[in-house]
């Protein structure tokens, strides 16, 4: 859902020892992204979770050489039919 948000690719190789530095990593060549990831503040929006290795990660989590970070964007909404 992030990548059709924001136009972008799933996935992406960017270097950095924690969350935090992959993420500005990433915002640097993908800018529409930090929006929906991060608040005015810097801080990780309600409705996103971050996963490192498949544990769930903040953005002080350490991320060991190769590990893969994934962040997924809550799905919510729909419709009903009455």
């Amino acid at each position: 859902m992030l990548s059709e948000a924001a136009n972008t690719d799933l996935r992406h190789e960017v270097v950095g020892t924690t969350v935090a530095e992959a993420l500005g990593a990433l915002f640097e060549s993908k800018p529409g992204l930090r929006n929906h990831i991060l608040d005015d503040a810097g801080q990780v929006r309600p409705h996103v979770s971050m996963f490192v290795g498949g544990v769930q990660s903040d953005l002080s989590t350490s991320v060991p050489d190769g590990a893969e970070i994934r962040v997924l964007h809550a799905v919510s909404g729909g419709c009903t039919r009455g």
